[in-house]
């Protein structure tokens, strides 16, 4: 399908009460260019609970543009897609319902052709929200990029080119390409399809034909296997990237890009690129970007993938939902590798007004967003199904987990499937003299580390959790590095990845990646700051009266605290410490709160 922007000419305000307009009490549109944050203007609020969203008060946004659409586009398919909209999207083309998208970090797509008036112009509104829905600061409004898709009746389907690489030698790389065809004529039609494979210069490099038939209201799937002579190949070091132009001919035209590359996993060589060991040096991110708020620009998405590699990163963990577009592309021009992660809750609610209320209606959906998404990305070589969720310590959220991996093996089975599982949470509902001192893991975190290691190692975890670590191809753990050494024994083709860990325990927990074979890697909480979550990164200090340390600080905290503060090229910059360029960089405790008592700020990662 044709595809152009749809940013420009978009106008915002605060949702208003019909009959309080009748009133008289309006509130006018302003004029904005897409991406947008409707938060991140809005008032900052001193409130007991603002802590999460860095105590900007959120609220619902009403988005309006007009468009005229052309009278030649009559009996065309139009669609209109959306990267993301955060959050409880609904969709009204001139004035009728159109569709909706609880999920804020899904894209989904809005058949538009039948609401649309010819010839005239045309509105749409799109209604969002934000408030009290997650643990740190989401944004609100159309705050990733928009498109309009003009395409035949007969056409290639919307996320329909699908590229893999199966079979890859030093001679030759198989790159099979799967094209969805679909056809809303009423008669039966017979296409040409051709796919041409272009290397980084340009060059065509392979190139096949297929006739393809297509029954009226029956999507057909056209496979072509092409051959990459002498194939250069994607990875950390050299991101090497083709483009494959798929046509049918005289009616629609796409273009993907693709790297050639391989994955292997085992216990003796860990993950293997290429059929080389590569260790996960991670780390987890949020999609804000600073005083751009939620909005994702592919500029800021590029600048920010390229500092952490530059400051030794050689994989991101999008903490905790799908990555953007626009960083996928990123990562794959600048070699960086991707554990994209669906959800940060399933039914467990951690806010009050979170996935939780949505997800048993419509986790398939999101899931098959994420996969259609990073399907052509080779930076992508794991999915993580969920992060921290409490249920995974019970048989039925086993049995979830297991619904979930298979739901994304079934779509997408070159690439691993991983869940962030904090073994305390999994376990919390046992742990009777914790509860009594505190109100929920965070605080618990307080007093972190050594006491999550010692939960994390016990048989009580072992059992409880095995079922939910053996659904997945990888065992990811959040603050459980007392698991390493002792799963060896316990579970020996057990492959483990430290999906979140303490920059105060980095030195030691690299240590135990390189020693052992059976774990991939280390995602350090975090690799760079966010809004929100305020203050869980400043240092607190242990008082004469015993008080506890908080987990997010009072207003007017704006950031968590907890980025890694590596500038690009990790130059020397002057600080009120002196030490030698080799010599970690000082900051506030990364990701948690200090444990009580310390009172000294933690170490974080130096320059890799």
């Amino acid at each position: 399908m044709i595809r152009t922007s749809f940013n420009d000419n978009w106008q915002v305000r605060p949702k208003v009460n019909p009959f309080a307009e009748l009133s008289g009490q309006t509130v006018p549109f302003h004029e904005v260019r897409l991406p947008h944050d409707a938060m991140i203007t809005g008032d900052r609020v001193d409130s007991i609970d603002g802590g999460p969203s860095a105590y900007f008060s959120g609220g619902v946004y009403e988005y309006r543009k007009t468009f005229f659409v052309p009278e030649e586009h009559r009996g065309k398919r139009i669609v209109i897609e959306f990267e993301g909209v955060y959050r409880d999207a609904v969709v009204h083309v001139n004035g009728d319902y159109a569709g909706q998208r609880p999920y804020g970090y899904s894209t989904f797509f809005i058949d538009a052709d039948r609401f649309l008036r010819f010839g005239q112009d045309n509105e749409i509104r799109v209604e969002a929200r934000g408030h009290e829905d997650s643990r740190w600061y989401t944004g609100a409004g159309i705050y990733r990029d928009t498109w309009l898709l003009v395409g035949e009746v007969v056409r290639i389907a919307p996320d329909g080119v699908r590229v893999t690489t199966p079979d890859i030698d030093a001679e030759r790389a198989v790159v099979e390409v799967a094209t969805t065809v679909v056809n809303d004529s009423i008669a039966i039609r017979t296409v040409d399809l051709v796919t041409e494979l272009r290397d980084a210069t340009g060059a065509v490099v392979a190139s096949g034909t297929s006739a393809v038939t297509v029954l009226p209201g029956e999507p057909a799937t056209a496979r072509q296997r092409l051959y990459v002579r002498g194939p250069a190949l994607w990875s950390v070091n050299s991101p090497a990237l083709y483009t494959c132009d798929v046509a049918l001919k005289d009616l629609d035209a796409e273009r993907v890009t693709f790297g050639i590359r391989s994955l292997r996993l085992d216990p003796e060589h860990g993950l293997r690129l290429n059929g080389e060991s590569v260790k996960l040096r991670g780390a987890c991110v949020h999609h804000d970007n600073g005083p751009l708020g939620a909005a994702t620009f592919a500029r800021a998405e590029e600048r920010r993938v390229g500092i952490l590699k530059e400051a030794g990163f050689n994989a991101i963990r999008m903490s905790h939902h799908p990555m953007s577009r626009a960083m996928l592309d990123a990562c794959d021009r600048l070699g960086m590798l991707v554990v994209d992660e669906a959800f940060d809750v399933w039914t467990s609610a951690k806010s009050p007004f979170d996935y939780s209320l949505n997800f048993p209606e419509w986790w398939e959906r999101d899931i098959e967003a994420m996969v259609a998404k990073d399907y052509n990305h080779p930076s992508v070589i794991m999915y993580s199904i969920g992060n921290e969720i409490p249920e995974t310590g019970t048989p039925s959220g086993a049995a979830q987990g297991r619904k979930l991996a298979e739901k994304v093996r079934a779509l997408d089975g070159t690439r691993y499937v991983t869940n962030a599982i904090n073994n305390m949470l999994a376990v919390m509902s046992d742990l009777a003299t914790l509860r009594e001192q505190a109100t929920g893991v965070n605080t618990l975190m307080a007093d972190a580390g050594d006491m999550m290691n010692a939960i994390s190692a016990s048989e009580l975890v072992t059992q409880r959790t095995a079922e939910s670590y053996s659904v997945l191809d990888v065992a990811g753990m959040n603050y459980s590095d007392s698991r390493y050494a002792l799963d060896r024994e316990k579970f020996p083709d057990r492959i483990i990845l430290g999906t979140e860990t303490f920059p105060t325990r980095i030195d030691g927990n690299w240590a135990l990646v390189q020693q052992h074979s059976t774990v991939i890697g280390d995602f350090t909480w975090t690799g760079w700051d966010y809004l929100g979550e305020v203050g869980i990164g400043r240092p607190q200090y242990a008082t004469p009266d015993g008080a506890r340390p908080t987990h997010v600080a009072p207003y007017p905290y704006l950031l968590a605290g907890c980025g890694m503060p590596v500038p690009a090229s990790c130059q020397q910059r002057p600080t009120r410490h002196a030490r030698s360029p080799l010599t970690p960089r000082l900051t506030a405790h990364a990701g948690r709160p200090v444990p009580s008592g310390t009172g000294r700020p933690a170490w974080t990662r130096r320059c890799a």
